[in-house]
């Protein structure tokens, strides 16, 4: 079974924390990306384990989804 994630959190351009969604929250992957849009910054998502996986990053402007 694929593990979720716990958390989304949002970036600085200057990888400075900056804001965390949680994902029980209806919206809250396209919030967390708007934000980090507004930012120029990134959206990791965080798993219990403590790994953090980048889905997206305004200055490659790509979003990951697995």
């Amino acid at each position: 079974m694929k593990s979720k994630p716990i958390k989304y959190n949002v970036y600085t351009r200057k990888g400075e924390y900056h804001h965390g969604y949680s994902p029980r929250l209806e919206g809250s992957l396209m919030w967390a990306i708007d934000c980090a849009k507004s930012v120029g910054g990134s959206v990791k998502e965080i798993y219990e384990n403590g790994k953090e996986v980048e889905i997206f990053n305004w200055e490659k402007k790509t979003t990951c989804s697995q």
